[in-house]
């Protein structure tokens, strides 16, 4: 009897290993009901790329709350800027809600608009200065690396359309074109094995700047702005965006190309901060008016006509901005957006 007790109890024993030995291996089913509510990238068909980008999480809110009138736009894909802050030891973190973007990219996808998941250091807070010591070589761009690799790979679980490592490389870096080449290299195999969508590089101005991005699905050309010059001298605007285009066919020849954060900036929505709004404007090196990037409604509605004529047919795409006084949206700029994104 005592020894058929003895039974029992190395029974329940095993029983009881088995189950803590099961429960210590199993430690994510919460995690995996709350990742059936992960909505994949929208089944749509897109011939080009019609997007907006949204720097921060503001602007990432208002686009939500304005949905269906940016799909009445046309819009198929948002650009989300992961803002990215720098600590007093030179650290990089993200310093907004990660949650709340998550949930956005599942917003738009649920919507029928798919993501482009971009970190983005250009703000005041990210202390970000390539002129003091630390931005010699790739030591910031380093340092970087392993948000860009965590964001890569959320962009994978949350089915994004695309990804890219940085918004304005050359921020962390002094005029190195070499150390951000460096880093693009290094980096993008490790992207790969975290994320299997379409990568790309942002480059501010292809005029400016030439980077070796052998390997890369697209690039962005970022920074082609509108200036007052589109009132008097609009052909000078047209020959702007030709230059541009020229450069990057030349410098990225057989590329992908998708033109980002190109724009005209009419204000005052509101500043916050914009270094081109007119009270920072005041004592400018080139000695431009303070009001030199400030352009009247119907000019931006204007350039984008401008601009769609000259490159439809050579890129793949465009992310218009839509943030302090970028935003197109309640301007006439919208109707012509409209027209263009749904012809």
């Amino acid at each position: 009897m005592k020894k058929e007790f003895l039974i029992l109890i190395l029974i329940a024993v095993t029983i009881a290993a088995g189950l803590c030995i099961s429960m210590h291996f199993h430690p994510k089913q919460q995690n995996e009901t709350s990742d059936q509510t992960i909505a994949k990238s929208p089944d749509i068909k897109i011939e080009k790329y019609k997007g907006i980008w949204l720097p921060f999480l503001r602007e990432v809110k208002i686009a939500i709350e304005d949905i269906e009138n940016l799909k009445t736009d046309g819009i198929n894909i948002a650009a989300i800027g992961i803002k990215i802050c720098q600590d007093d030891n030179s650290n990089f973190y993200v310093c907004e809600d990660e949650e709340e973007i998550k949930n956005a990219i599942n917003e738009f996808h649920k919507n029928g608009i798919r993501t482009l998941i971009i970190l983005n250091p250009g703000s005041p807070d990210s202390q970000i200065d390539p002129n003091a010591p630390e931005g010699k070589g790739k030591a910031l761009l380093d340092k970087l690396t392993p948000l860009v690799l965590k964001w890569a790979a959320i962009s994978e679980k949350y089915d994004a359309e695309m990804f890219c490592p940085a918004n304005e490389p050359q921020m962390f870096t002094y005029k190195d074109d070499e150390a951000v080449s460096q880093w693009a290299q290094e980096i993008l195999p490790l992207i790969r094995e975290a994320y299997s969508g379409k990568v790309v590089f942002e480059v501010q101005g292809a005029k400016e700047h030439k980077y070796n991005l052998a390997g890369y699905d697209y690039i962005a050309d970022g920074g082609l702005t509108c200036t007052k010059d589109i009132i008097n001298h609009p052909d000078w605007i047209k020959e702007i965006i030709k230059e541009e285009i020229s450069a990057l066919k030349s410098k990225y020849p057989g590329f992908k190309y998708l033109l980002f954060n190109a724009g005209a900036f009419t204000g005052p929505d509101h500043y916050w901060w914009e270094p081109i709004a007119p009270e920072n404007m005041q004592d400018n090196p080139q000695g431009w008016p303070k009001d030199f990037f400030t352009v009247p409604l119907q000019s931006q509605a204007k350039f984008y006509d401008m601009l769609f004529n000259a490159t439809w047919n050579s890129t793949e795409g465009y992310f218009i901005p839509v943030y302090k006084g970028w935003e197109y949206r309640g301007k006439p700029a919208e109707k012509t957006i409209r027209h263009w994104f749904n012809s």
